[in-house]
């Protein structure tokens, strides 16, 4: 199939992508990398008469270091991420978890905002995002506000951004040294979504421990297991209540079915995967 008709406009600058938007109102839609969004106009899913593509607006992309911030594009492009020094030295959860996003044709066009803003209960970006408690930049013809990552994610494949907003930059916390950090994933093949998938930074300290561990793929948003983080933050003193610890956060979780997974299943692959990125972490 193909998609319905639509007019295409191409701006050189956020300020006309900004415009653009505000004008053609809900019946425009931003495309960035498009690797989930062009299937959907293909198979018409979506359809709207107006697209404004966002790959000229150069002042999008880019990864830079501000302080104790790490400050990426919207538009950066995924594979750009995977070898990107800055990442690789002061975010390594994300660097750990890039080689599980699809493939590396699919991370050469797909972009970080893309992803984020599309939402997928199952793709790993929104899930690294919560765990590390990264903050969105929303920006509209009236202005920016940000909002943290565990606050945008709000029901599958829906965000806290508001109509005429763009998701332009995200800001990630850069990781002490010494932080260790964990990333699974179960999925039918490499590069499908997650059935169900798991990510942990712990940074030891001399007051005790800071853990941060969430859930992917089996809540309808990245689900931060805040309890468990609170819980197993004492380091190895904690582990031998691990696995109930892990049992009691899952009570407070509904896992989604459907052709992939059943709920138990997904619980169950859950627990698996919280505990083994929690001995992994806390060696």
């Amino acid at each position: 199939m193909k998609p319905a008709p639509f007019e295409l406009y191409r701006p050189d600058s956020l300020a006309a992508a900004l415009a653009l938007l505000e004008e053609h109102g809900e019946d425009a839609r931003l495309l960035a990398g498009g690797q989930s969004l062009v299937p959907m106009m293909n198979l018409r899913i979506v359809s709207f008469s107006h697209l404004i593509d966002l790959n000229r607006v150069r002042s999008l992309s880019g990864i830079r270091r501000e302080g104790e911030t790490l400050r990426i594009g919207a538009m950066t492009r995924q594979q750009e991420i995977a070898g990107h020094p800055l990442v690789a030295a002061h975010a390594p959860l994300l660097a750990a978890a890039l080689p599980y996003i699809g493939h590396v044709q699919t991370r050469s066009r797909g972009t970080v905002g893309g992803s984020l803003a599309h939402a997928d209960p199952a793709a790993e970006l929104p899930l690294v995002m919560v765990v590390l408690n990264a903050h969105f930049t929303l920006q509209s013809v009236a202005g920016k506000r940000e909002v943290g990552a565990r606050d945008f994610f709000q029901d599958m494949l829906c965000t806290d951004l508001a109509p005429g907003e763009v998701l332009t930059e995200i800001a990630v916390p850069m990781a002490p040294a010494g932080t260790r950090v964990s990333f699974r994933e179960f999925a039918r093949r490499h590069g499908d979504f997650a059935i169900a998938a798991a990510a942990a930074q712990y940074v030891d300290g001399p007051d005790g421990g800071s853990l941060a561990i969430g859930l992917g793929g089996v809540n309808p948003v990245p689900y931060f297991c805040a309890r468990l983080s609170r819980s197993m933050a004492g380091g190895k003193a904690a582990q031998a209540a691990m696995e109930q610890l892990i049992r009691e956060e899952l009570e407070d979780i509904q896992p989604l079915s459907d052709t992939q997974a059943d709920p138990d299943y997904r619980r169950t692959l859950a627990a698996i995967l919280l505990a083994d990125c929690l001995r992994e972490v806390l060696q």
